[in-house]
């Protein structure tokens, strides 16, 4: 059985492929114009208004209902429309399939989109602001607008009833013992499941190949212990939303 490759795909593709010695850039713009036709449009929700969407969304467990009591409906309701008003396009096919594939929120068995982008940043500009409608507004623009973006646990998290916590950037230090680095991977699955990234140290082990108790070439060194964490975040994914990224410093 052969896979179908989307159409969005392979034109995203064929930017790379050079025409009369130039790359395609503009077959950009039209696999962001096939992924939202002929995807994000016929998998995503229809609701009638934005009353019978909220109301889906909290009475399943989507979203908390608690933050949006702090507002009245007509204030949730302008703080959409403002984020509605600016009619925002994705600069890239990669910015879209990003938010989609990563942000948005989805039914539960993943198939079909319960948010487009102007949703989430209403979302989190309500919760973020905490009752505040004036803070809301002012934070629903400046999102849209692109001046500031929260980062990815708050953008990912913030109002959602099933969740991570809204914490990023952790950094632990990994010694060079076997406990040192059970440790560390147990504490690196705990921070995965509940926020955001989560940074090692592995300098203090010991490089592959040198001895243990007097006997040589004992180490595995750093790789086998970047693998096991590398599964460690996989398992640990929140869910399927997030992902391990490797960097080396």
């Amino acid at each position: 059985m052969t896979n179908t490759i989307p159409k969005w795909i392979k034109l995203n593709n064929e930017i790379m492929i050079q025409k009369d010695g130039k790359y395609q850039f503009e077959k950009d713009k039209e696999a962001v114009h096939s992924y939202f036709v002929d995807y994000i449009n016929q998998n995503t929700v229809f609701f009638h208004n934005l009353k019978e969407k909220l109301d889906y969304l909290i009475k399943n467990d989507y979203y908390e209902e608690e933050f949006l009591n702090e507002y009245t409906f007509d204030q949730i309701k302008s703080i959409y429309k403002i984020a509605y008003s600016y009619k925002f396009r994705f600069p890239s096919f990669m910015s879209a399939f990003k938010f989609y594939n990563d942000y948005a929120l989805k039914t539960n068995d993943k198939t079909k989109i319960l948010e487009r982008y102007e949703d989430r940043v209403s979302i989190v500009a309500l919760y973020c602001a905490d009752g505040n409608y004036k803070k809301a507004v002012e934070e629903v623009h400046t999102m849209m607008k692109q001046e500031y973006q929260p980062a990815t646990p708050t953008f990912l998290n913030a109002g959602r009833k099933r969740r991570g916590e809204m914490v990023s950037c952790f950094l632990l230090e990994v010694g060079d013992s076997l406990n040192d680095i059970s440790r560390a991977i147990d504490i690196s699955m705990q921070l995965s499941k509940l926020g955001g990234g989560v940074a090692l140290n592995l300098n203090k082990l010991r490089a592959k190949g040198e001895a243990i108790k007097d006997v040589e070439n004992a180490t595995k060194g750093v790789v086998g212990v970047m693998k096991l964490l590398d599964n460690a975040f996989r398992y640990a994914d929140q869910m399927g939303r997030f992902g391990p990224f490797h960097q080396q410093w």
